[in-house]
């Protein structure tokens, strides 16, 4: 590369050059001199690729419709404040899987080792009374059914924001 052939060229009548492209209508004098000079030769392509470049894209950007954007703010918002809303209740629900993966193989060791506790369930379980109505107390039914409302309302709740 010369140093000749870095240098910036001009010619005078580029913005007629440019003017007439973007026009659609080059005259013949102005055809002749674009023949002749390289400069806006170069000017008359890169303004037909450009021109090309105009054409192919779209003629207006879509915009939503504003209620459309609305909404879309509208569940973003109460999604992130469900999200934050719930999340003691998943650390509390992770807190009860850690301590029921901890509580089980515990359950199971003491299952299996039967022999403390197995026998006097054997012996007691004669003299015990077999009706459901003894066992439980109204305290103990109310406290049933009370624990009940309460799980069923709070699973439901969590349903529902989900």
């Amino acid at each position: 590369m010369t140093i000749e052939s870095r240098k910036t060229s001009f010619c005078e009548k580029e913005s007629s050059v440019v003017a007439a492209v973007i026009a659609g209508a080059i005259s013949d004098d102005l055809r002749i001199h674009i023949d002749g000079c390289a400069v806006c030769a170069e000017v008359v392509a890169v303004c037909q690729l450009l021109a090309n470049e105009v054409a192919t894209a779209p003629k207006e950007a879509r915009i939503p419709d504003a209620s459309v954007v609305w909404r879309r703010a509208q569940r973003l918002s109460r999604q992130q404040a469900t999200a934050k809303a719930t999340e003691p209740i998943r650390v509390v629900c992770i807190c009860a899987c850690v301590a029921a993966a901890v509580a089980l193989p515990w359950a199971g060791f003491s299952f299996l080792d039967s022999s403390s506790w197995l026998p006097d369930l054997a012996r007691y379980s004669g003299t015990m009374d077999h009706t459901l109505a003894a066992v439980l107390t109204g305290t103990s039914l109310l406290g049933i059914i009370g624990g009940m409302v309460i799980v069923s309302l709070s699973s439901w709740y969590v349903l529902r924001q989900e």
